[in-house]
């Protein structure tokens, strides 16, 4: 009978200690659906990847991976979310190089808090609506010189890439333009469908369709490539091209797409999290998906993309204090100009 008791009390602890630790047993990997918070809108390049990686790695995972968007404070609402819930694995981070402003803007832990998983990115572009009286972003410069601030350019969120993209532009071409932000990237396009903004600064991947469509035209390519549109007839000139003198700053910082977890998260956890997602990355499913959304892949996880993460990092910190919208130096966070 003692041995019994024994046996039931052992059971019984066990069982306690997984529903204090939220229902899981960290030994075991993953034992239930796992959350993963997109950190910007529907339809965007962030929400396009992360749902498009999630049923592939549930085929290593063996439990559902959940989406949601979280979208608010240029990522950081979700970053919160996710770095205030038990670092297990079940709460990740779908995120962008977005987060490499988190430190800038003052809104999560900075990158060397966090382990980083990413898939592929996809270049910068500059558009306008198809009936857009701007023909090229010479025309659209060119107004902007002539009448500053008349000419808006929505973005995906205040000090993110895109917005930093058409700043260096603005900088680089001596002019000013109005900067207007959104949740994200698909309601900015969104809104320069509509005659709400003239232009929209956004990836190659995100708007490609409506420029397949007829719907958009694209003026520059924020990169230091030029780049050419299926349907499109004309060949998008690189920024690079146009203003050599900004050609480091449009370079070297670039979009990425993928998760985020706590740097602090057990090993085993994020050993299997890893293992998984090159799984996805490396499957030719991605391959083909990479080619509809004009993305590289660059299948990054472990040292190879923290370090990645770190260096873009100091650069984007640097970049926003140089271009005046970082809210935080980044000499008094420790961060060395690269």
């Amino acid at each position: 009978m003692k041995k019994v008791f024994a046996i039931l009390l052992v059971v019984l602890l066990g069982v306690t200690a997984v529903f204090a630790n939220g229902g899981s047993d960290s030994s075991v990997y993953p034992s239930k659906d796992i959350n993963v918070y997109i950190f910007s809108s529907q339809g965007g390049g962030t929400d396009v990847w992360v749902r498009f990686l999630a049923p592939l790695m549930e085929e290593k995972l063996g439990v559902s991976v959940i989406c949601s968007n979280l979208p608010g404070a240029n990522g950081g609402t979700a970053a919160q979310k996710v770095w205030n819930s038990p670092h297990d694995g079940y709460n990740i981070l779908g995120a962008s190089e977005t987060a490499m402003f988190f430190g800038a803007n003052d809104l999560a832990p900075t990158a060397e808090n966090w382990d980083f998983y990413i898939a592929a990115g996809s270049g910068g572009v500059i558009c306008v609506p198809a009936n857009s009286k701007y023909q090229t972003i010479e025309d659209l410069v060119a107004a902007a010189k002539a009448n500053p601030g008349s000419v808006t350019i929505a973005n995906s969120g205040q000090g993110k890439g895109w917005h930093l993209k058409a700043v260096i532009l603005e900088n680089a071409a001596g002019c000013e333009f109005k900067h207007v932000p959104y949740n994200g990237s698909s309601p900015a396009i969104t809104a320069t469908l509509s005659g709400e903004t003239d232009a929209v600064s956004c990836s190659t991947g995100e708007i490609m369709e409506y420029i397949r469509g007829g719907l958009m035209r694209p003026l520059v390519i924020t990169e230091d490539y030029p780049w050419t549109f299926e349907g499109y007839d004309k060949e998008v000139p690189a920024a690079t091209e146009l203003y050599p003198e900004a050609a480091s700053d449009f370079a070297n910082f670039f979009q990425w797409l993928g998760f985020m977890l706590p740097k602090d998260t057990p090993e085993n956890v994020k050993a299997t999290w890893k293992a998984a997602f090159d799984a996805a990355v490396n499957d030719p499913r991605t391959a083909e998906f990479a080619a509809t959304q004009a993305a590289e892949v660059f299948a990054l996880s472990g040292e190879e993309s923290d370090k990645m993460a770190g260096d873009m990092e100091a650069m984007a910190w640097w970049l926003s204090q140089d271009l005046g919208v970082a809210k935080v130096n980044p000499e008094s966070a420790g961060i060395a100009r690269p």
